[in-house]
């Protein structure tokens, strides 16, 4: 009996060891956004977002001359996420120093201007790639992946001298805390919502499995203290 239960203790302290191991583990970065050295709060999909969309502004503007000057924003997508890219780009542009300017639906008038910045948002991808368990039950963390891609270009008005033009991608990874996964989820846009990798059957049968063996030990144990 001794024997069995020394076991079971190995094995508890050896699955324990690997998760935990897992969990310490450095978080993936594959950028630096504005506001991570800030006090620490819980950084929400949507905010992750507009961060990589202001890098991409940022970015593009840095082609630009200093202010002043007025600029045209075209949109060029139409979509949610090219709806939020344009209020991000406003707000960087901005505070730059810039006059902004839209093409009303309505006009037929064009409005004078030094340049324009067209943009069309590729692709927002929000991704939970891998699920962080202790003893392969209990959920710890859940690693996040976001990404942004967009296409930017920037030119001189009326000559169309073409200051900048890419496709410009950022993309952010991190790992949030179990207490604080429910926090991070909006539900104002599709791509600031998604399933984790945990959420599949497979990882439900492994649950099921990992249970089952824990039950069948204690039944074992109970049945030889008994007798």
């Amino acid at each position: 009996m001794k024997i069995f239960l020394a076991l079971i203790a190995m094995w508890l302290t050896t699955g324990a060891g690997v998760c935990l191991a897992q969990a310490d583990s450095p978080e993936t970065q594959t950028g630096q956004l504005p506001g991570l050295t800030e006090p620490d709060t819980v950084r929400t999909n949507l905010w992750l977002t507009k961060a990589l969309m202001g890098e991409i502004v940022t970015t593009a503007s840095a082609f630009l001359p200093p202010a002043p000057g007025s600029i045209l924003l075209v949109n060029k997508g139409g979509g949610d996420q090219d709806e939020l890219f344009g209020g991000v780009a406003t707000g960087i542009l901005s505070e730059k120093g810039y006059e902004l300017f839209v093409v009303a639906a309505d006009s037929t008038v064009q409005t004078p201007v030094d340049f324009v910045f067209s943009y069309q948002v590729v692709g927002v991808d929000l991704a939970y790639p891998e699920v962080g368990r202790t003893l392969g039950i209990w959920q710890r963390w859940v690693a996040r992946d976001v990404a942004v891609t967009a296409a930017v270009e920037v030119s001189n008005s009326p000559e169309g001298q073409l200051l900048f033009k890419d496709t410009v991608e950022r993309r952010f990874g991190d790992r949030v805390d179990n207490d604080d996964f429910d926090d991070v989820e909006s539900d104002l846009y599709e791509f600031t919502t998604a399933e984790t990798s945990g959420s599949g059957w497979q990882n439900r049968m492994e649950e099921i499995v990992v249970l089952g063996t824990l039950v069948g030990l204690i039944a074992i144990y109970f049945a030889n203290t008994g007798n």
